[in-house]
């Protein structure tokens, strides 16, 4: 019969291996900002990128608490090690210097907001000679755009929120909003829904990228819950889970026209860079789709 000093020694041995604590009885803890329609801290399913992250974790019988914290805060607390994960961001070359990433969890675009009655066409920066762009204060819209205003091709107009802009928008104070058309159209469809009908936006887009979980790159635990996640994300595609959370979404915060435009956006990716893709610096190529109209 093995002495009780063994039962001591295989009880340590089990709580220092990384692994140790069993799937169905983990629960990893992520911040988040609020950030609707992706990330809402006052709904239910706290955004339709939560319903994600949760299904794939699920899949894999971990459990998933989101606290809601500012952008910065979020970042900063997974980093000190207090929380395991943080949603949801993009690949920057800062950051990969600080953590580690997931696989990419869903494409992102900002594409340009204009007034539906003003037929709007580009493919070349040259067609936006002489536009007045308006921003939002402390956005990052990439080098590109930044390129421009520095040249003097387009003049900028900022202001302190993306509500400020669209008004701006309809008033004719500015040409153009570049936005991120899934935040656009579910803010639209909230909070201006009988001017919506007045905007459109063209599909090309300005910028895409891919938004990812970041994991804190010393923590030896991040690293299994980076696994797990990344098992139980590819599992919820196959299976379809993943189409049925976004499509939800986009019928809810969108007009049918633009659901199916994101939709196709949004569901219809593949990406073969790695578990890090850089947002690009130039212009993404064309969805070779007409200018959304409602």
């Amino acid at each position: 019969m093995p002495k009780p000093g063994f039962f001591v020694f295989a009880l340590l041995c089990f709580l220092a291996y990384p692994g140790a604590v069993a799937a169905n009885s983990a629960t990893v803890e992520i911040t988040t900002g609020h950030w609707p329609p992706y990330l809402d801290e006052g709904d239910a399913d706290q955004g339709f990128v939560a319903e994600i992250i949760r299904a794939a974790f699920a899949h894999e019988g971990v459990d998933v608490e989101f606290s809601f914290l500012p952008w910065s805060r979020a970042l900063a607390m997974v980093e000190a090690q207090r929380y395991d994960a943080s949603a949801v961001w993009s690949c920057t070359e800062a950051r990969s210097q600080r953590f580690i990433y997931s696989v990419p969890i869903l494409p992102y675009q900002y594409v340009f907001y204009h007034r539906a009655r003003d037929p709007f066409e580009w493919s070349e920066l040259s067609d936006l000679d002489g536009k007045t762009i308006g921003l939002t204060q402390d956005y990052s819209y990439g080098q590109t755009l930044k390129g421009l205003i520095n040249d003097g091709v387009v003049s900028a107009d900022v202001t302190t929120s993306d509500l400020a802009n669209f008004y701006k928008l309809l008033m004719g104070r500015i040409d153009l909003f570049p936005m991120d058309p899934v935040v656009g159209e579910a803010m639209l469809s909230t909070q201006l829904n009988s001017y919506a009908s007045r905007l459109s936006f063209h599909p090309r887009p300005l910028r895409s990228a891919f938004y990812h979980l970041v994991f804190d790159q010393e923590s030896e635990q991040a690293r299994q819950y980076k696994a797990t996640f990344n098992r139980g994300f590819q599992a919820i595609r196959d299976n379809g889970r993943y189409q049925q959370i976004i499509q939800a979404a986009l019928s809810e915060n969108s007009s049918p026209i633009a659901a199916r435009l994101l939709e196709r956006i949004l569901v219809e990716w593949h990406d073969d860079t790695g578990p890090c893709r850089q947002a690009p610096d130039q212009i993404s190529p064309d969805l070779s789709a007409p200018p959304m109209n409602r």
